[in-house]
């Protein structure tokens, strides 16, 4: 096929825009795993508990309860409304966790964790992890998964970081890439005057993005955790 310059052509030549190349990747709807449960809704697999390095434990557990591992973040299924696990009577400090399409927002009592979280020796770290898989992005020949901390206020010196490389594949989830999931994940580090406060917040996005010759899609989970 010939294309004709100057707005003229001759006979049998076809004047236009020469093709594409293709379509982008279709669009991409987050689930905590392939059996895509929750359909109506967008989220992702939160999960602290599954880290070999803390003698196959990790979170911040409730002394008070005993029953232990789950700390702030741990909602592996990807449940919704209020006081999921691990809400009581898993842990005491979990007030609250909206779990809703492309969001999850957890409310903390910061007294408690930070009582708990001092039961602990020096340097322990907490952590946050997740896991998803990717539904859409037909047509993409690579993939990326990330996690982004977009904003974090601590009044005693915590820094939070994310630590890791996102895994290359559609699916990210606990159990085709183990404890790491999405492959990027949250480290948590106290302060040296201490642990989170009231009015604290820490805020992350995990995004899945398919690409190809033609373009990229990408679909974002939003987390928000709140000390109160």
């Amino acid at each position: 096929m010939t294309y004709g310059i100057g707005g003229t052509c001759a006979p049998g030549v076809l004047m236009g825009n020469p093709p594409s190349g293709g379509v982008p990747p279709t669009a991409i709807t987050l689930y905590y795993d392939i059996s895509l449960n929750h359909r109506t809704a967008t989220r992702v697999g939160i999960d602290g508990t599954l880290n070999p390095g803390w003698s196959a434990a990790e979170g911040v557990a409730d002394q008070l309860t005993g029953t232990g591992v789950y700390g702030i973040s741990w909602n592996d299924t990807g449940d919704t409304g209020n006081n999921v696990p691990p809400g009581p009577p898993f842990s005491t400090f979990q007030m609250t966790m909206q779990n809703t399409a492309g969001a999850c927002d957890m409310d903390i009592d910061a007294v408690d964790y930070a009582a708990n979280y001092a039961s602990y020796p020096p340097g322990y770290m907490d952590i946050i992890n997740y896991g998803g898989f990717a539904d859409g992005g037909v047509g993409a020949t690579s993939w990326a998964w990330s996690v982004v901390i977009t904003a974090q206020a601590f009044s005693n010196g915590m820094v939070c970081t994310v630590v890791g490389a996102g895994v290359p594949v559609q699916d990210g989830s606990f159990g085709i890439n183990g404890w790491t999931g999405v492959g990027e994940y949250i480290q948590m580090i106290p302060g040296r005057t201490g642990f989170p406060a009231p009015g604290d917040n820490l805020s992350m996005e995990v995004t899945a993005t398919a690409t190809n010759t033609a373009g990229s899609s990408s679909g974002t989970f939003i987390h928000n955790v709140n000390w109160v």
